[in-house]
C-alpha cells in the first residue's frame, strides 16, 4: 500500500528530511547508512522528482547533509 502525500501539506514538509537522508544514504553509504529512510521513501506516493533535482545543486546537497548530520546528534 502507498500513502499519498498532498502537495502543499505538512506532510509534503516533513518529506524534505525523511528524503534528505535517503540522498545521504546513497550518494555516501560509508558515511550515512538509513535503509528505513528508504523503506518509507518506497512506500509513499510522491513524485520525488523535483525534489531530487534540488538535492543535486550543491546547495541541496549541503542541505541533505545537514539532516543526515542531525541523526546522529539525536
Amino acid at each position: 500500500m502507498k500513502y499519498h502525500i498532498e502537495k502543499n501539506t505538512v506532510q509534503e514538509t516533513l518529506i524534505i528530511p525523511l528524503y534528505g537522508r535517503k540522498v545521504c544514504s546513497d550518494k555516501f553509504p560509508h558515511l550515512f547508512r538509513n535503509p528505513e529512510a528508504e523503506r518509507i521513501c518506497n512506500m509513499l506516493d510522491y513524485d520525488f522528482e523535483e525534489k531530487g533535482k534540488k538535492m543535486e545543486s550543491g546547495a541541496g546537497l549541503f542541505g541533505a547533509l545537514e539532516v543526515a548530520q542531525r541523526q546522529y546528534k539525536l
